[in-house]
């Protein structure tokens, strides 16, 4: 399921990769049939979400829809295609996992696959990639491009686990290492692969920590130090291996399973440490009880299969209940020896519905409607909670933004008619570059160098700064900027905050207005002199053509919000620039 999704992704960002839609198109998600596939290949040629036949398109009426009785059957390969084709259109303007449930919520997956064995976990797993791509974004990713490839190198790699349900609520089966099942518990643990040795007979390696060094095994050939330490090395990994049985064989909460062989113990796997604990005494184990809530045993052989039909051995386990008695104070307990011969081995897999009776014809119309107002009744409580979410709790405006504002209303006439704003300015040059890019560079340069800065150290952060923009400043506009910020450093306003006692510079600053919304600027410059503060605005020429009172009222807000904020008197300076 998760490589149908990966697949539809794939032909969601590149439509011309007519593998990837064709595999959309018979995979899991629209389960279109090999009939009508071949059909449209032999007559169409091409599986395109963009070029689908004239004589297929509906006249009218949002997506496509099939024309005449020869072409009916083609319904839902030109409905899969539209549906590709209007998600390859948004996957760039949403984020990826709202293009990811879109393709599930049209599609019906989540239906189609908790309806299935094993369905909680496939829909886990496809739920997952959808978390997946909120992970990708959260982490700075804003290409659907960017996450198609993750994806695909994900699964060339193997990266991709199996995401996590609950154990008590699936129908499947969890494999997983020892190292991976630490911490965790389940009702039934099987412990698989017998054969795999316990420890390696040979150490691998050995490390001296107190003389840091590390001997290593490399090609068959080991140096001196490892086949000195060999056997303390083999008897710490076997020690080790040792462990990791107990971890694995205490994962059970109920029941635990263990492969054994009948005939005696299989000496060097891994679960050696556990056959003293499952075989019974030799004289014992051809008597065995009738263990509780298991069938009936009939056989007295554990082995399923002997050449040439031998019997069982005189020293064979017999299937049962054997009592273990108390060892070294500790209480007994019981090992069921299972009959393999009740087994139904060789079973053919269902992969038919979980959950038939719910989509069969003849099931109880009253309980069919009672569900359906239920899910109703939850769909509309849920987009009722959406719509509540989408109400934004804070209204943020910008400081500039609000200025706008009021200028289109003309309240910054009435809130710019203060003394508390003097205008200040230098003298420009008549030949100088204008318009939003130099002051861009202009602001940029008055930002960040130092206010006593001199002529060459304003040049070198000019041309930084003209660098960063994009397409990069010219040389005259360069030139220009720092004859204007070399300018403005000059003036004496700049000298009494070079002399200031406290001065801050491009510092964010919030207020709140009456009507609840919260204000969000930036003050170019402010600095305390005497009982006083002064917030310095500077703008250009280019946007003081908006109009000066728009610009007063913003310093005025400015000066407003310092003053409660630090209970000082507070001025504000408006420097044209």
């Amino acid at each position: 399921e998760v490589e149908t999704v990966r697949a539809a992704l794939a032909a969601i960002e590149w439509p011309n990769d007519e593998l990837s839609v064709f595999a959309t198109l018979r995979g899991s998600l629209f389960a279109i049939g090999d009939e009508e596939l071949l059909e449209w290949k032999q007559r169409f040629r091409e599986f395109h979400p963009y070029r689908i036949p004239v004589e297929l398109r509906a006249p009218s009426g949002p997506g496509f829809v099939a024309g005449d009785e020869d072409t009916r059957h083609f319904t839902p390969i030109v409905s899969a295609l539209g549906v590709l084709r209007d998600l390859h259109r948004r996957r760039n303007y949403i984020p990826v996992a709202e293009t990811i449930q879109q393709l599930l919520h049209v599609t019906r997956a989540h239906v189609a696959l908790v309806l299935r064995n094993g369905g909680e976990q496939a829909l886990a797993n496809v739920l997952h990639v959808a978390e997946l791509a909120r992970q990708y974004e959260a982490s700075g990713g804003i290409s659907f491009r960017g996450f198609v490839d993750e994806l695909r190198i994900a699964s060339e790699s193997a990266q991709a686990a199996e995401a996590p349900i609950l154990e008590e609520g699936s129908d499947g089966v969890r494999i997983m290492t020892v190292h991976k099942a630490k911490g965790l518990e389940f009702p039934v643990v099987v412990l698989a692969d017998l054969t795999c040795k316990l420890s390696r007979a040979e150490a691998g390696r050995w490390i001296d920590s107190e003389n840091g060094m590390c001997a290593l095994k490399i090609g068959g050939w080991a140096p001196i130090d490892l086949l000195l330490h060999d056997g303390e090395e083999a008897a710490r990994d076997k020690a080790e291996s040792e462990r990791l049985t107990y971890v694995a064989a205490t994962r059970a909460r109920d029941l635990l399973v263990v492969p054994v062989v009948g005939d005696g113990a299989y000496e060097g796997g891994w679960l050696d440490p556990l056959m003293p604990a499952l075989y019974p005494p030799e004289p014992e184990r051809r008597t065995a009880a009738r263990p509780p809530g298991c069938p009936e045993f009939r056989s007295k052989d554990s082995v399923m299969n002997r050449p040439d039909d031998d019997p069982a051995r005189p020293y064979t386990v017999a299937p049962g209940l054997h009592q273990f008695g108390s060892v070294d104070g500790r209480r007994g307990y019981s090992v069921i020896w299972w009959d393999p011969h009740v087994l139904h081995l060789g079973a053919v897999s269902s992969f038919g519905l979980r959950r038939d009776d719910l989509i069969v014809k003849d099931g109880d119309m009253f309980a069919i409607e009672e569900r359906l107002a239920e899910y109703e009744r939850w769909r509309d409580d849920k987009m009722r909670v959406i719509e509540g979410a989408k109400q934004p709790g804070v209204r943020v405006q910008t400081a500039t933004s609000w200025a706008a504002d009021a200028a289109a209303v003309g309240i910054d006439e009435v809130i710019a008619d203060s003394s508390l704003v003097q205008v200040v300015e230098i003298a420009g040059a008549a030949e100088r570059p204008r318009g939003p890019r130099f002051g861009t560079l202009v602001h940029a340069v008055l930002a960040t160098v130092a206010l006593d800065a001199g002529e060459e150290a304003i040049a070198r952060t000019a041309a930084t700064q003209g660098r960063i923009l994009q397409p990069p400043a010219s040389d005259n506009e360069v030139t220009a900027a720092v004859k204007v910020v070399s300018a403005v450093l000059r003036h004496d306003l700049m000298a009494r905050a070079r002399n200031a006692s406290r001065m801050r510079r491009e510092t964010p600053i919030t207020w709140l207005q009456n009507d609840g919304m919260l204000i969000e600027g930036v003050l170019d410059l402010a600095f305390d002199e005497g009982d006083t503060t002064i917030v310095v605005d500077f703008k250009t020429d280019h946007e003081l053509a908006a109009g000066e009172s728009r610009y007063r009222a913003q310093v005025q807000q400015y000066v407003n919000a310092v003053s409660r904020a630090t209970g000082r008197s507070t001025s504000g300076v408006l420097f044209r620039v």
